[in-house]
């Protein structure tokens, strides 16, 4: 069930997303839930292979220097690119409209998880109080 309920979560950020970014086109909710189930299987397998093919190609650079996040994202888009030629309703223009809805999605996906984690959303009410002695 707790899979279920991601899918459709990432499924309306990957709408959103789209929505947010230039030259990303998504004909519709069923083909976002497909791209959210491709991302679900691609990008753990695929996406961890090729940021390890591409550290090796920068020989370690990027993650000597603490941007190892940039290779991560250089993969992740690569995985999109390749869901784009699985999925027939999703289009990109660009290798950098589909660098900027990854950007975007990665954020959006953030601020979601922030909010629904237990303890994740802060009301006024609730903020921690200093105790004096």
């Amino acid at each position: 069930m707790h899979f279920l309920k991601s899918l459709i979560i990432n499924a309306v950020l990957v709408l959103l997303a789209a929505y947010i970014t230039p030259g990303i086109k998504i004909r519709s909710f069923w083909t976002a839930i497909w791209i959210s189930l491709l991302i679900a299987i691609l990008d753990p397998t695929l996406g961890w292979i090729l940021t390890g093919v591409l550290h090796i190609a920068t020989l370690g650079v990027f993650w000597i220097l603490g941007l190892g996040f940039i290779l991560r994202f250089i993969a992740y888009v690569i995985v999109l690119r390749i869901i784009e030629a699985l999925v027939s309703g999703f289009k990109t223009e660009g290798f950098g409209n589909t660098l900027a809805f990854a950007i975007v999605l990665a954020v959006l996906g953030v601020l979601v998880q922030h909010l629904m984690a237990p303890g994740g959303m802060i009301y006024p009410n609730e903020l921690p109080q200093v105790m004096l002695y």
